[in-house]
């Protein structure tokens, strides 16, 4: 239950009378702890550099996990009612770490988002700053993440189906409900001097939702052009949107000068079971400094089950199947498989205990982050970025722990 403090209210007279308005801040987050095993996880002996990959070994690994279901983070929402349907709204919102108690972003206070605008009732809401785009609003709600969290996400979440974008400088509109349907847009500014489309970044995307049915679609591109050498640093992303490029599944391809996303999820419900189908394209266009030069597609298709077992127990199972094109012309394509269960028990209606795996087979070939063409290897979802294999074809991963929403 989110508690609400009262801020203020605010009386405002003038010669020909007085208005009321009411403000009220919302503080809300989420706190999930727990301890994961992921087998063959890497670990690298000798760096890699262009032309020489890196030497890497596998080991198991058990310990302490801060964020196994969802980022830990807390936030403040605000809302001021201007009359007239009207009305003022923020959000300010940080990810830490729990177990050490760190930013998730060194030196970034609000790193998940920090945005502020106008709404209405009759005309939707507008709002500027750091945001997310209409893949996370519209389409993650009724994709894999939504019944089994991160370790579902599509391999690598290349696609954005978990939350991973955020992006700068961004002005975004969201309509209100239409019959069912939802619109939404996003523009983000790249702030490069004699451009409006360097670094920037823009989505839209819909949603329908009327009874047993609801989907959404999105579409999503973000560039990242480079002025020159000095622009690239070991194939880092420089756009205004958030860098996605965290895993053994695409950290090959953080140089891209553009990122292009489409996705669609749809879900039907039946009593407590919920069936799913998602789908994205996921494009990388090189660019003169990048460091692949071929542009690279990754198909994505995956389904989706939860079964309301009780009003407390909830069970879930998703499976999804990535293939990208050939990433020199004659290597085999990457192709990755991937299986996850989930288990949750409510203790109460903010407190929470969960039981997630998820296993990963991977085959063919894809690039590493210097451009070097290498054995596909495997990354359990989201919750493997950062530490998956990268040494391995498969990998498994298991969690166990607390969520507490407060």
């Amino acid at each position: 239950m989110k508690k609400k403090l009262i801020l203020a209210s605010l009386v405002l007279g003038t010669g020909a009378g007085a208005a009321c308005a009411q403000s009220s801040v919302t503080l809300y987050g989420i706190l999930d702890a727990g301890i994961g095993y992921s087998n063959n996880q890497a670990v690298t002996v000798t760096p890699g550099a262009a032309g020489r990959p890196a030497m890497l070994v596998n080991h198991s690994k058990l310990g302490f996990v801060s964020g196994s279901t969802f980022a830990d983070r807390w936030g403040l929402k605000g809302v001021e009612d201007l009359g007239g349907g009207y009305r003022a709204v923020f959000t300010l919102e940080n990810g830490f770490n729990i177990g050490t108690g760190a930013f998730a972003s060194a030196g970034t206070m609000f790193n998940r988002q920090a945005f502020v605008g106008l709404g209405n009732t009759r005309y939707g809401t507008l709002t500027f700053g750091r945001q997310y785009d209409p893949l996370v609003d519209l389409v993650e709600p009724l994709g894999p993440t939504r019944f089994l969290n991160g370790i579902a996400a599509h391999p690598g979440d290349l696609d954005d189906f978990d939350n991973s974008l955020r992006i700068s400088n961004s002005v975004k509109y969201t309509s209100p409900v239409m019959g069912g349907f939802t619109i939404e847009a996003l523009y983000g500014f790249g702030g490069q001097p004699g451009s409006m489309h360097d670094k920037s970044t823009y989505g839209i995307g819909a949603a329908y939702a009327r009874g047993p049915l609801a989907g959404s679609v999105a579409y999503y591109r973000a560039d990242n052009s480079k002025t020159g050498p000095d622009d690239v640093t070991n194939g880092t992303w420089v756009g205004s949107s958030d860098s996605i490029f965290n895993s053994s599944i695409n950290a090959g391809f953080a140089s891209a000068e553009t990122l292009q996303i489409i996705g669609t999820a749809w879900n039907y419900v039946i009593g407590p079971v919920t069936l799913g189908l998602n789908y994205s394209n996921v494009q990388y266009r090189p660019g003169p400094f990048s460091l692949f030069h071929r542009n690279q597609k990754f198909n994505t298709g995956g389904a989706v089950a939860s079964w309301q077992v009780t009003s407390t127990l909830a069970l879930a199972t998703a499976y999804a199947y990535s293939r990208g094109s050939s990433v020199d012309g004659s290597s085999s394509p990457p192709q990755y498989n991937q299986i996850s269960v989930a288990a949750f028990k409510n203790l109460s209606k903010r407190t929470i205990l969960f039981l997630v795996g998820g296993y990963q087979h991977a085959s063919g070939r894809t690039l590493d982050a210097f451009g070097n063409v290498v054995y596909a290897t495997a990354s359990v979802g989201d919750a493997s970025n950062g530490g998956g294999s990268s040494a391995s074809n498969s990998q498994v991963v298991v969690r166990a722990g607390i969520r507490h929403h407060f």
